[in-house]
């Protein structure tokens, strides 16, 4: 009975060791280069970046770090977006959307410019920031624009994915992106160094 009961102790101690492990794989990070603000800055400095002579843009692939595509059920929303169809539900389809105006341009950069922020809890978060653009399509057509992204974030096995994005962007003349490209290349976030706010939940 003594050598059950010995056994069965170091079996309960083995689990209550290894439990505080598990529970840890499944926490997502809320500062650093995987935390929320950072992914999002990160989605549009690379996951949206198109420089000449890329490989053709196959969004399952070059965004797959972001959303879940095996369950990529959310709202997802760009007034820009393509095809009349500003709102999708499902991030594959949203995405598939946009590969064919991707792939018909010669280069896609951005540039960030201010008033970032994020609120990050342990399954869910909130962040925003604005950005500029400079497109030229094939036919050598140049669009510049501004715009402001809202991304909701789940914590899921341990990543951040986006399950809810907001998306509003309007037509500038060039010289007014020209400002905060001169910070760093547009597509390069170095120069940008503003401050952003980081709040977590329960903060006061």
């Amino acid at each position: 009975m003594k050598r059950r009961t010995t056994v069965l102790a170091a079996g309960l101690a083995l689990i209550a060791g290894t439990a505080p492990i598990v529970a840890q794989e499944n926490i997502c990070a809320q500062e650093g280069m995987n935390s929320p603000l950072e992914l999002h800055k990160a989605w549009i400095l690379k996951g949206w970046e198109l420089r000449q002579g890329d490989p053709e843009f196959v969004f399952a692939e070059e965004m797959d770090r972001y959303y879940d595509l095996e369950d990529p059920q959310g709202v997802y929303y760009d007034n820009f977006a393509p095809n009349g169809a500003p709102t999708f539900d499902n991030a594959a389809e949203y995405g598939a959307n946009w590969e064919a105006p991707v792939n018909s341009s010669r280069t896609i950069r951005h540039a960030l410019t201010e008033h970032h922020d994020q609120i990050v809890g342990e399954r869910v978060a909130s962040t925003t920031l604005g950005f500029v653009g400079d497109i030229v399509r094939l036919t050598g057509e140049r669009i510049t624009f501004n715009a402001r992204s809202q991304l909701g974030w789940e914590c899921d096995s341990g990543e951040w994915v986006i399950r809810h994005e907001l998306n509003s962007a309007w037509l500038v003349e060039p010289k007014e992106i020209t400002p905060f490209s001169k910070r760093g290349r547009i597509g390069n976030d170095r120069g940008n160094r503003r401050p952003f706010l980081c709040r977590h939940v329960g903060d006061r």
